[in-house]
């Protein structure tokens, strides 16, 4: 943000309470800051500074993205700034990181801030903490509700996700999406336990079956002939002659398909990756491979992903948000190309730095457009089909990560997103 001057042509006389007001700022159970016209803190009552857990002291002068999560500050950024030209905004929530890892969600409201001149001065925000509400949805995505009752909350997350469109950040999508994705694919895996098993003790049952019945047809020379005639009769009716390798071929394909459900549903899961909040060793190429099965079946027959991966170290990273950045860059990939087109995938190792490229055979992009990439909210879609915020999140998270995501495309070219990440330590 950078410093704004405005003056009001009048400002309506208000009653002074010094007392009173300083009473309330210090007393009141909420938050309650102001900021100077760079988004800085001017000051901050004690509820404050125990929400964020840092004193008065500690925050003055700071900037306010300094309380916040890394995925909030380009939407705390918006709110300052749409404050400063409609006067203020109502219900902004915003994510805080506690010393100990764990979110908060506060919902604020703002408004300006003028001296006796009608000079402006800063902005005024109170806010709510919303950590129940956070609370009841953890506690609602954790009661594992069968595939019907998950398929519901998709249809309600959903409606809510339009309501809010307006103020909606990529990360905070992701992170409901995940939730999402991951009780469905629980909901999947239990009752295909039930069958694979199922299958499983068919498979061996069927041999016993079969050989039982070829020690009855033995026995078809002691009958007599109407009971032989009938036999034969039956036998024709039930094709017994082709009965066993078909029923071996029936029960062989139907575990094959459960093997193929049950790998959808761990890449399901292995996107999701709600439990790794914090840095961990993960497999990059594992991610990508998960990401393109999640995505694959969306553009059957109408683009070609070729994947090729290199031999990568692990790498100490958070998995989750380069899922995330993956599965940007593919998506983005696949909805450049116009009918049938290809992309390729590759992932290699050397100098101690990971690089993977996602090229495709698309429209392509000419150098003004190339500019503009990561600038949040814009976007080369049509309106309603992107919020200009996918690569603006992607850039962060990578730059997180102290890599670089370097963009090459011309008109009629394709593009090819590269991405290139340190690995400490290697």
């Amino acid at each position: 943000m950078t410093g704004v001057s405005r003056k009001q042509s009048s400002v309506p006389e208000q009653p002074a309470f010094p007392i009173e007001a300083t009473r309330l700022f210090q007393q009141s159970g909420q938050v309650m800051l102001t900021f100077d016209l760079a988004g800085r803190f001017t000051s901050l009552n004690p509820a404050a500074a125990r929400q964020f857990a840092r004193s008065a002291t500690d925050l003055l002068g700071l900037p306010f993205e300094t309380v916040l999560d890394v995925y909030s500050h380009a939407k705390a950024r918006l709110m300052l700034e749409r404050t400063l030209v409609e006067g203020s905004v109502s219900d902004w929530e915003l994510d805080h990181l506690q010393p100990d890892g764990s979110p908060v969600l506060i919902g604020y409201t703002t408004s300006l801030l003028y001296d006796d001149t009608g000079e402006l001065t800063g902005i005024a925000a109170v806010g709510r903490d919303l950590t129940r509400t956070l609370d009841l949805t953890a506690r609602l995505a954790e009661t594992n509700q069968q595939l019907e009752g998950a398929l519901l909350q998709l249809e309600k997350m959903h409606r809510a996700l339009k309501a809010t469109q307006a103020q909606l950040v990529q990360s905070e999508k992701m992170r409901a999406l995940g939730q999402l994705v991951a009780g469905v694919a629980h909901e999947i895996n239990t009752p295909l336990s039930f069958i694979a098993n199922n299958l499983s003790h068919l498979a061996g049952l069927t041999p016993n079956v079969q050989r039982l019945f070829e020690t009855y047809a033995a026995l078809k020379k002691y009958a007599s002939n109407s009971e032989a005639t009938a036999i034969g009769n039956a036998e024709a009716a039930a094709g017994l002659a082709y009965l066993w390798d078909d029923l071996h071929d029936l029960v062989a394909e139907s575990q094959q398909g459960v093997e193929r459900i049950s790998h959808i549903v761990y890449s399901l899961r292995n996107f999701a990756r709600l439990d790794e909040a914090e840095m961990k060793e993960a497999d990059i190429n594992e991610g990508l491979a998960s990401t393109v099965r999640m995505v694959r079946p969306l553009y059957q027959g109408r683009a070609e992903i070729v994947e090729q991966y290199g031999e990568l170290p692990l790498m100490l990273c958070y998995p989750g948000e380069l899922n995330q950045v993956f599965l940007n860059l593919l998506s983005n990939a696949l909805q450049a190309i116009e009918g049938v087109g290809h992309v390729w995938i590759t992932s290699s190792y050397h100098a101690r730095t990971i690089v993977i490229t996602i090229r495709d055979s698309g429209m392509g992009m000419d150098d003004s457009t190339l500019a503009r990439l990561g600038e949040p909210f814009f976007t080369t879609k049509p309106v309603g089909k992107g919020s200009g915020l996918g690569l603006a999140v992607s850039m962060g998270i990578i730059e997180h990560h102290h890599g670089q995501l370097l963009f090459s495309s011309a008109p009629g070219k394709g593009t090819t997103a590269t991405v290139i990440l340190p690995v400490r330590g290697a």
